[in-house]
């Protein structure tokens, strides 16, 4: 998925709104139960099952919150990821570098239109070497570019699918936290919650196995990258050419 900085922050947003929501009714969840427990015509019998049940919904609840919470922590990162690739594809690396290469090139150097001689010909033979090294510069630049945006996409898919797991999730804690007014139908409603919080949640952990694996690969991908920026022999003569006649 493409990577924008308006679909992601929305995104997030959408995030905090469902993670908020799924606090407010778990609380109003709770807050219903101990008051139809309390209640003296409730026999223990009846009341011991509903409190159970509530107590593993909670549980499970702050659970997935805590997980949630965990992957957090690297909620910039996809942001962080899409700004350096810009960095690297516009005019502060790919632009200057690709713009040396092409003014360079042996057939756009000006001066030996209207210079000639020996001294024009050691000029351009300074120069124009110049141009296979830059352009070098902007082909690492735009295979950089690509593998961080590519990381940053990766990023979006994976808080999408949160976002997917806590829209199917807070339908079935709607329903719990009605039930628990009553303390009526809570038993199943808290199975049926935890069901539904189990199926959705094995999503969000598929997920996050293609974000490892969408990381590794871009990580050896810039390593290699890495490994070709220290390469030498790739420039002409084995070393940035000497721009002097």
């Amino acid at each position: 998925m493409a990577f924008t900085q308006s679909a992601f922050d929305d995104l997030i947003e959408k995030i905090n709104e469902k993670l908020k929501k799924v606090g407010e009714l778990l609380d109003k969840m709770v807050d219903g139960v101990n008051s139809f427990a309390d209640h003296w015509y409730v026999p223990d019998a009846v009341a011991k099952p509903i409190i159970a049940a509530a107590n593993k919904l909670v549980d499970f609840v702050n659970w997935i919150l805590k997980k949630i919470g965990e992957f957090f922590k690297g909620v910039f990162a996809p942001v962080v990821l899409f700004l350096d690739s810009l960095d690297w594809q516009d005019k502060k690396i790919r632009g200057k570098a690709s713009t040396a290469s092409s003014t360079t090139a042996k057939g756009n150097l000006q001066a030996p239109k209207e210079w000639k001689g020996e001294g024009a010909d050691a000029y351009t033979s300074a120069i124009w070497t110049q141009s296979s090294a830059a352009g070098q510069v902007s082909s690492a630049a735009d295979s950089i570019a690509t593998s961080l945006l590519v990381a940053a996409g990766a990023g979006l898919v994976f808080y999408g699918a949160i976002a997917a797991f806590l829209v199917q999730f807070v339908p079935a804690m709607i329903a719990c936290s009605a039930a628990g007014v009553t303390g009526v139908g809570l038993v199943p409603a808290a199975i049926a919650a935890i069901g539904e919080g189990t199926a959705g949640w094995v999503l969000v952990t598929t997920a996050s196995v293609a974000l490892v694996t969408v990381l590794g690969d871009q990580a050896k991908t810039l390593a290699e990258m890495k490994g070709q920026a220290g390469d030498n022999s790739a420039f002409p003569n084995g070393h940035w050419p000497i721009g002097t006649a």
